[in-house]
């Protein structure tokens, strides 16, 4: 305070040795107050830490409680077919070189089977022949929520509908596992490849068309390279057929779909529009998915490892609430 200042200041030049003692006595005042401060600062600490040690242990303890309890040689299971499927897929370029297998796609079987099946119409150009950025847009979403979307439904069944996650999985892995050893041994190209590759009388490779096909419309309108990173990237170049795109949905659709089965029908339909409209697959393309999915849930449907006489769960115990 001024005037305590001022009186200390008085006293320091009538009574110095007086003014002294004052002063180491507010100094040790000081001293203890600011080490009784700290003293408090540390126990607060130790209680702090002590409390988030504790809260982190409970956290553990709980999560080793619910690993303890998940079923995991039925999770392990179940995934076996998807991971070979994606160790197939992500060994592509390598697996093709070292089986000798040629790097040439097939050209031609596809528009053949097009024009058959459809009457002589190539639908996939009547669709694309009214491109518009609106109809761009709306054939990206589906193209978009491709990969999200069955990892959210498999954690939504796994939480909700625990005895259909294993058979979902297990429909899915070898629908994708078949998918893509087809297109390991017959590679065929999409109709954005057909459409716009040229060849020269040796039938080398001259040029083509984009990878993201239709989709360059909308990385050139949202100045962005989505598409076109997502495509470059991609070691299977020559799988059109069938139609992964389309399977997956299907796949929901035909697994009990969490918004019902008019939506999931509808989501196969748009993602079928969405694949020809932007020239990544043709028609036949789509329904090859379709028929795969169909021919892989029969044969779970007649067997999986996951039941007995159709109705003992052998590998799956009953879900339990924490």
């Amino acid at each position: 305070r001024p005037q305590s200042i001022m009186s200390f200041l008085g006293d320091l030049k009538s009574d110095p040795a007086s003014a002294k003692l004052r002063l180491y006595a507010k100094s040790g005042e000081v001293v203890v107050t600011w080490g009784r401060f700290r003293k408090s600062l540390l126990d607060a600490g130790e209680v702090f830490l002590v409390a988030k040690k504790l809260e982190l242990l409970e956290f553990l303890e709980t999560w080793h409680r619910i690993v303890l309890q998940l079923p995991l040689r039925a999770i392990a299971l179940s995934l076996l077919p998807f991971a070979v499927y994606l160790l197939v897929f992500s060994n592509y370029t390598f697996i093709r070189m070292l089986t000798g297998l040629d790097n040439k796609p097939n050209v031609y079987f596809l528009p053949w089977m097009e024009r058959t099946l459809f009457f002589g119409y190539m639908p996939h150009r009547i669709l694309s022949a009214y491109a518009n950025p609106f109809f761009d847009v709306l054939a990206a979403i589906p193209y978009l929520i491709h990969f999200p979307l069955p990892v959210l439904y498999g954690a939504w069944l796994f939480r909700y509908r625990r005895r259909e996650f294993f058979p979902f999985m297990w429909l899915a892995g070898w629908v994708n596992l078949l998918a893509v050893m087809l297109q390991l041994v017959f590679p065929t190209a999409p109709p954005w490849f057909a459409d716009s590759a040229v060849f020269d009388s040796a039938g080398k490779l001259l040029s083509s068309g984009p990878n993201e096909a239709g989709f360059q419309r909308l990385d050139a309108l949202a100045g962005v390279s989505i598409f076109h990173d997502i495509y470059s990237k991609s070691p299977v170049k020559f799988g059109a057929l069938p139609s992964l795109h389309v399977a997956w949905p299907a796949i929901i659709a035909v697994s009990r779909p969490w918004l019902g089965l008019r939506l999931a029908i509808l989501h196969v339909v748009w993602i079928t529009w969405a694949a020809l409209y932007s020239m990544h697959h043709y028609g036949v393309d789509a329904l090859g998915g379709i028929l795969l999915v169909l021919i892989i849930r029969f044969m779970v449907k007649v067997w999986h490892p996951f039941i007995v006489h159709q109705k003992v769960v052998w590998l799956v115990p009953r879900p339990r609430t924490f």
